[in-house]
């Protein structure tokens, strides 16, 4: 039987469970050793949408400052930005096994449930704040 267009993977590594906060700083550390590793192959379109995640920060930040259509205005250009950011990545998941796949899934419904939220409380506040 041919391989070809088969590709190989590599066999998952025997990972140690740890402990709650163990795991999150090991898990940090994988990720950005992972980030460093194979963060310097972008593709010309993967260079435009990470700076915009900058240029977002900077925008909502002039934002709170600024009122009325101003800040709605601002705050829809960020939100097109960090989809257009989202979407410019989501091919990666055909790239990851099934498994891998729902994992990121769940992780990544799980952001945006928290962005949600964050959103609500950070209202509150900044509401009784005034």
């Amino acid at each position: 039987m041919s391989q070809e267009g088969v590709e190989k993977t590599e066999q998952p590594i025997k990972v140690q469970r740890l402990g709650f906060f163990e795991n999150i700083s090991e898990s940090a550390k994988h990720v950005r050793n992972s980030v460093n590793a194979q963060g310097k192959t972008l593709r010309q379109s993967d260079h435009l949408s990470a700076m915009l995640v900058p240029a977002t920060s900077f925008a909502l930040l002039a934002a709170v400052l600024a009122g009325g259509w101003a800040r709605l205005v601002v705050s829809v250009i960020a939100l097109a930005a960090l989809l257009f950011y989202v979407l410019s990545r989501i091919g990666i998941m055909r790239t990851l096994s099934e498994r891998q796949a729902a994992l990121i899934w769940h992780i990544f419904l799980g952001m945006f449930l928290m962005g949600i939220t964050f959103s609500f409380v950070f209202l509150e506040i900044s509401n009784h704040i005034r």
